[in-house]
């Protein structure tokens, strides 16, 4: 009977056992997300735009396409044809800007892009071309034709706030030969370039910048450039021997970006230029950008800008704002501006109001008014 009850016992464990499912597998860790492709090796984009502008006061001076060089009431120009060509990860790098362009700027008269000494004609059809050698995340090493340090604005009109330069801009270098070391971490940013200045060919200059971002959403830069004292005119600039010191805060507050800035600018004496003393002029800008959704904006420029000399002086180095001797100017711009990835709409009003302009140099019929407005379009499809 016991050994009865032990088979039967045994068998109805077995039984039991045998009914029990299998344990499922472990259930699978979700697998971590395929990285990221790594950028293309080689980008390409382009942009083409072009302006219209509107002067209720032609400046008399300055067109280089008219006979006596008064500008046109209206112009309307080509302002981007570019194609860029990037190289931008790996220790290697390079980039390519190729095309033709133009430089409209606040109460100076406008040529046409294709004009000889004025916008593409003088940094050529590659106005930016320059190889890196980037050893890590915090050192980059550029060589070839680079754009300027100084500055809250760029060269080219699709890459700023308004669609005119101001008169800030219009005394700064833009594009300069030379080779540039910079360092960057997450707090603070510096360089040094040596340089041809002004675009000045064999004359040298130092270029450097010191940069401190204490927040992510504000940056403080303090800019230079020191060229030869000797350095003499160009295409690109009628002083270019001037020392300039550049003041630039940066600051995003919601959908509202600040840029404000300061320039003073100092040309030293030289008897090889003709420049019997040292002179100088100072510069205050307030940019803002407040963007409404991802495709409106309102854009807006004030500056304040003038010469320290007096108006009889006779120094070849007396105007560096390019309304005479002794002359100031104050500008007033706003842009609304209608932009997605690839479709740009601008809208703009400008109005100069300057003081002590030499005959000539100003506005209107013989250039004897001292104010101009410009309402202006922009239109332009990127790629």
């Amino acid at each position: 009977m016991f050994r009865f009850l032990t088979r039967s016992l045994f068998a109805m464990l077995a039984a039991t056992v045998c009914a029990v499912p299998a344990l499922a597998d472990p259930v699978p860790s979700t697998p971590s997300p395929a990285p990221s492709p790594p950028p293309p090796p080689i980008t390409v984009t382009a942009i083409v735009s072009g302006f219209t502008l509107t002067s209720d006061n032609p400046n008399a001076t300055g067109a280089l396409d008219t006979a006596g060089g008064a500008d046109l009431s209206s112009r309307t120009q080509l302002s981007n044809a570019l194609i860029t060509v990037a190289h931008s990860s790996g220790p290697l790098r390079f980039s390519l800007t190729a095309g033709a362009y133009n430089f409209p700027v606040v109460g100076v008269a406008i040529n046409p892009t294709f004009q000889r000494f004025a916008n593409t004609n003088l940094f050529g059809y590659l106005p930016n071309a320059y190889v890196q050698y980037v050893p890590n995340a915090n050192w980059t090493i550029s060589a070839g034709k680079l754009p300027t340090l100084l500055g809250q604005e760029n060269a080219f009109t699709f890459q700023n706030i308004n669609i005119q330069r101001g008169l800030v801009w219009n005394m700064e270098p833009v594009v300069s030969n030379g080779i540039r070391v910079a360092y960057a971490n997450a707090n603070f940013s510096a360089a040094l370039e040596y340089n041809d200045g002004f675009y000045s060919g064999s004359r040298r200059a130092v270029e450097g910048l010191l940069g401190w971002n204490p927040t992510a959403a504000a940056s403080l830069q303090f800019i230079f450039i020191i060229p030869d004292a000797n350095t003499p005119s160009n295409n690109t600039a009628l002083i270019a021997n001037k020392r300039e010191y550049d003041l630039m805060y940066t600051q995003q507050i919601g959908k509202l970006q600040v840029l404000p800035y300061a320039l003073w600018v100092q040309s030293p004496a030289s008897s090889a230029l003709g420049s019997v003393r040292s002179q100088s002029a100072f510069g205050a800008v307030l940019l803002a950008n407040y963007a409404f959704n991802g495709v409106l904006s309102l854009g807006g420029r004030f500056e304040a800008v003038g010469n320290s000399s007096s108006t009889n002086d006779s120094s070849f180095n007396a105007d560096l704002v390019g309304y005479g001797p002794g002359s100031s100017a104050t500008t007033f711009t706003l842009t609304p501006a209608y932009k997605t990835a690839h479709l740009m709409v601008r809208g703009e009003w400008s109005h100069v109001v300057g003081n002590n302009i030499s005959p000539g140099l100003g506005f209107g019929p013989g250039g004897l008014r001292t104010n101009q407005t410009r309402l202006g379009l922009e239109v332009g499809a990127q790629f």
